[in-house]
């Protein structure tokens, strides 16, 4: 049933009733709109005003919330809802007739169906704030006493009063300032202010029987869809001046009062002109520009070649918004005419300012104008939000806008182009062209290409590899930087795809990378780094590349990175540890040390990367700095313990002072005689609580008599009886790196005694050398996989060397580096050499293991640091170790 044949069907006699004119305005209503149309047949006497109405003056704005507040006391919502829907759509009606009949300008008409939002807007405010005033007293502005006020600003075609006839409103929420409510039920301004908005919101967005009064779009708020529903204008101003963008500058041209408390209005129209309208545009603006006009050109060029988007497309409204637009945001700073938020009008001012060539801004206008009389004809006929033309509907559209289809399809083609070749000339392109990962996270467009990109350079799984780069900058800390922040880490996107061909394990670096920016919350600071501390930026890069280890630390604790980047010496002994100490400021005692001992890995870390060389003074350097730390965490613990008639001593790496990054400790606990055992007994396990529960240190007991069904800590009695009677020949290998670290006394001379009473012969020798084999069965090395340290060759072989050497020639000394230097001169470059692959394995993975596969992640990272081939560099490390294997066979039994 045609939308005129309802009446004719149902309502007969009322068409009969009209006179000739009444019945042609009703013939076009319904021809154009069918939800008029509807409106009429439940209301048929609103006819009459529609047409009494036509050859009068546009309503003022006043007049419309006059008429609108005569609504404010309806007290049921239902009935409020219906009573402003009704209101909306008797004089939508009346303006939709009067553009059929051609009784006024498009510009007036969109004006007026603005100011039309505003009346029911304003009437909404009222009910509500009478509603929440009267549940909870009035709402008081905290810093001058007075009472706070609310209003609603207009944004998009809404603020620029041209809005179009079934748009969205945009809309921004806002209040004065915090505070409370002056009354018994006491509640906050901001949540008095978030229940008046939400119920007004509500009201004018339900459906009813007359329909929606309007949809409602609040997602150009500070923060967006993630943003609270309300502002106060201090928060607001602090938004906009911290971490504004441009294009919220660009969005704000439009902003303006709409209902509500206009001196609240006018407040926040003082905070963002200075925002929106700068004195001086940098070229940081002109890139952002250039860049939202690339987004614009991008979406326009996705082919439909059955239907036109005239707001989208090429040539098409929103062309013409944004070329008025970028040369109010450039030239507005300082030319305060042009801050004008209608289109056209703005349009004229730069014309007769100069800006504008006239023969561009007489076909823009036309173009606008024959667009938006075009959207409104698309939009009236199934009365929905639309701005596509599908062309099967072309003779339909010529005929409502007078024209035969040649003429509408010449019309709007000359129009497109034209409007398109002004655009693409307003701003001049920059001569540098997006790289494949810019391309894609700039237009979302080119999704394959950088798909295919990935996979070129070596990922895996490129599609992951695309997502994790893609969520930097879709994450939240993104969408806070500001928009020069934005364009740095844009620009440096054709920089970072050559850090990814040059890294060998690229999904391990990614994960890093991303964790540390995102999950560490270090992207602001990243971005920062790159213009102004390329040694920090570099640093966040090898991390992620050269230690899982590390980059955990510092995305679970960024602090950390403010403190290594502020020292300006080493941190390497007790001294500058106390000093760092101090600096710390945490009230906990453990935390601070906790936190300590992450600030030394990372120094520790960072100092050790940055020389590529493989040097005996560098490692040295680490594990000095490393095991300092151990012993001075030691002792502030024994101290906080209140330690007493106990000493402490450490083997194993803390001994002979060779720990690295994630190394364990080796712990002995000594009291001083069984009485002390029996009072301070608690002491040892707290500290190793201490050590293990705070995540300092993992804790190895198994060297002590025992192992782990041995006690704790045994007094001095005890280890005289267990050294002479029960003492295994690999215990006295292991108590050569025993090293007193605190205590109210020592156990050196029975050391010694253990150590070297008896004469080192050679069962003592078989003995050991049988042990060592055993430890070197248990990794299984093959052809591809080898262990660094406890494998055939592996720095174990040189351990027993050297401790072998300290026992038969009582030589007590703790150090494995000084043995091999008295005893294999010739193999101490493969030492080192093995000494810095393990090093530089327990970077990547922060764990003690020593397993090294050909073909694997670890290797690969490592021959990437020191540039070289994965093969040349397992090779080399074979190598090594077979030349210390020979040198332990030929060795052992001469020492």
């Amino acid at each position: 049933m045609s939308n005129l044949g309802k009446f004719e069907t149902l309502k007969k006699d009322f068409l009969d009733s009209l006179s000739e004119d009444k019945y042609n305005l009703l013939s076009i209503i319904a021809k154009n709109s069918s939800c008029i149309t509807d409106f009429i047949f439940r209301h048929t006497e609103e006819l009459d005003y529609i047409y009494d109405n036509l050859d009068k003056p546009s309503f003022k704005r006043e007049q419309l919330i006059e008429e609108a507040l005569n609504l404010v006391d309806i007290k049921q919502d239902e009935e409020f809802i219906r009573q402003i829907t009704f209101f909306k759509m008797k004089h939508f009606s009346r303006i939709v007739a009067r553009d059929l009949m051609k009784k006024d300008s498009l510009l007036n008409l969109m004006e007026e169906y603005s100011y039309l939002a505003d009346a029911c807007l304003e009437v909404a405010y009222k009910r509500a704030f009478e509603k929440y005033k009267n549940r909870y007293g009035y709402p008081i502005d905290e810093a001058t006493g007075d009472l706070a006020k609310g209003s609603i600003i207009a944004l998009g075609k809404h603020g620029g009063t041209d809005l179009n006839y079934y748009s969205d409103i945009d809309i921004m929420y806002i209040y004065s300032n915090e505070g409370k409510t002056d009354g018994a039920n006491s509640i906050s301004n901001r949540e008095f202010f978030s229940f008046l908005f939400r119920d007004m919101t509500g009201w004018l967005t339900k459906r009813n029987s007359e329909g929606i009064a309007w949809n409602i779009d609040l997602d150009l708020r500070p923060e967006g869809k993630k943003g609270l529903i309300a502002y106060s204008l201090p928060v607001i101003e602090a938004y906009y001046w911290s971490v504004g963008r441009i294009w919220e500058r660009y969005m704000l041209i439009k902003a303006r009062h709409s209902a509500g408390d206009i001196s609240v209005s006018n407040e926040f129209m003082q905070i963002i002109t200075p925002f929106v309208y700068r004195k001086h545009t940098d070229v940081e603006v002109v890139k952002e520009i250039v860049s939202m006009k690339k987004l614009i050109e991008e979406y326009a060029k996705i082919d439909k070649s059955s239907q036109i988007d005239i707001k989208k497309s090429e040539g098409g409204i929103r062309e013409i918004e944004f070329f008025v637009q970028v040369f109010q945001l450039l030239y507005g700073g300082y030319d305060k005419d042009l801050r004008e938020r209608e289109t056209i009008k703005a349009l004229r001012i730069l014309t007769e300012k100069g800006y504008v060539k006239k023969e561009d801004s007489q076909l823009l206008e036309e173009a606008y104008i024959f667009y938006r009389n075009l959207e409104h004809r698309i939009q009236l006929k199934n009365c929905v939000q639309t701005q596509i033309l599908n062309l099967k509907d072309a003779p339909e559209f010529a005929e409502k806008l007078g024209l035969d289809e040649n003429q509408f399809l010449n019309k709007l083609n000359y129009y497109r182009n034209k409007v398109k070749s002004i655009f693409e000339n307003i701003l001049p392109e920059e001569e540098k062209q997006f790289s494949i990962l810019q391309n894609y996270i700039y237009t979302k467009q080119n999704y394959e290409e950088a798909i295919n990109y990935l996979r070129e350079i070596g990922f895996k799984d490129a599609g992951w590899a695309l997502n994790l780069i893609e969520s930097i900058f879709i994450s939240e800390d993104y969408s806070l930087l500001t928009e020069n922040q934005k364009n740095i880490l844009f620009e440096y996107l054709s920089e970072f795809e050559d850090v990814l061909k040059r890294i060998s394990d690229k999904e391990s670096f990614i994960i890093n990378f991303v964790k540390l920016l995102i999950d560490g919350k270090l992207l602001r600071i990243f971005v920062s780094a790159l213009e102004q501390n390329k040694k920090l930026s570099q640093f966040l890069i090898d991390i992620s590349n050269s230690s899982d280890y590390i980059t955990n630390i510092i995305a679970k604790d960024k602090e950390v990175l403010d403190y290594v980047f502020s020292l300006d010496k080493d941190l390497e002994n007790e001294e500058q540890f106390l000093e760092e100490l101090k600096i710390i400021n945490i009230p906990e005692e453990k935390e601070k040390l906790k936190k300590l001992k992450k600030i030394v890995e990372v120094v520790s870390t960072l100092r050790y990367l940055s020389d590529k060389d493989i040097k005996e003074e560098k490692l040295t350097k680490l594990n000095e700095a490393i095991t300092n730390l151990a012993d001075f965490i030691i002792k502030r613990l024994y101290r906080l313990n209140n330690g007493k008639d106990l000493a402490i001593y450490g083997l194993g790496k803390l001994g002979s002072r060779e720990m690295n990054i994630g190394s364990d400790l080796d712990l002995i606990f000594v009291f001083k005689d069984e009485e002390s055992k029996y009072l301070y007994s608690k002491i040892p396990s707290q500290i190793v609580r201490d050590l293990t529960e705070k995540n300092l240190y993992q804790i190895d007991l198994r060297l002590r008599p025992y192992g782990k069904a041995g006690e704790l800590s045994p007094s001095v009695s005890f280890y005289e009886r267990y050294f002479k009677e029960e003492a295994r020949a690999w215990e006295k290998l292991a108590w050569t790196k025993s090293r007193f670290i605190v205590g109210d006394f020592d156990i050196e001379n029975l050391i010694r005694q253990f150590l070297f009473s008896k004469d080192i012969d050679k069962s003592f020798i078989d003995e050991a050398v049988e042990m060592r084999y055993r430890l070197e069965g248990l990794v299984k090395e093959t052809e591809n996989s080898i262990d660094i340290k406890l494998g055939k060759g592996g720095i174990a072989d040189i351990e027993f060397l050297v401790q072998i050497f300290y026992l038969r020639n009582k030589i007590r000394n703790t150090s494995i580096l000084e043995g091999v230097k008295n005893i294999a001169p010739d193999i101490l470059e493969d030492f080192i050499f093995l000494r810095d692959m393990e090093t530089k394995l327990r970077m990547i993975k922060g764990s003690s293991s020593s397993k090294l596969q050909k073909e694997s992640k670890e290797l690969s990272r490592i021959a990437n640091f020191l540039n070289i081939k994965e093969e040349e560099l397992f090779n080399q490390i074979k190598n090594s170790k077979n030349r210390i294997r020979e040198k332990f066979i030929k060795t052992v039994y001469k020492l």
